[in-house]
């Protein structure tokens, strides 16, 4: 039984380990996501209104992002389409609201429900993204 259990665990390992992480990691950010944090944004901080905003990543390499501003009283949002691409492992692109190029940098994934986007141009700054 000892043997069994060995073996099945050693099975185990080495179809987790398999050689399509990269294209599971670019499957893994398809879908739609809500802002949680963004750190060392200038001027920029995550409140009630704009922790509302989202970014939907589709697979044919759309993105569609909903943003949420507080306007005196009101909560608005302002949706704009864009695009993102991953060029390698965890290198990708994005459109981000309110840039006028596209945005390049890293994206970490903390489980499947959690990723930080770490901006390539703008040192010291990265989002924070949770599955809705």
């Amino acid at each position: 039984m000892r043997k069994i259990l060995i073996l099945l665990l050693s099975i185990s390992m080495f179809t987790a380990c398999s050689d399509d992480d990269d294209a599971s990691s670019e499957r893994d950010i398809v879908g739609t996501w809500m802002l949680v944090e963004a750190n060392n944004v200038p001027g920029f901080t995550i409140d009630d209104c704009t922790g509302r905003s989202t970014i939907t990543f589709n697979e044919d390499n759309t993105a569609t992002s909903t943003f949420f501003n507080a306007v005196g009283d009101d909560c608005l949002s302002t949706t704009e389409e864009g695009s993102w691409s991953n060029s390698s492992g965890s290198n990708y692109t994005i459109e981000i609201p309110g840039f006028d190029d596209p945005v390049a940098g890293t994206v970490t994934f903390s489980g499947a429900d959690r990723f930080t986007f770490t901006s390539a141009v703008f040192t010291g700054t990265n989002i924070v993204f949770e599955r809705n």
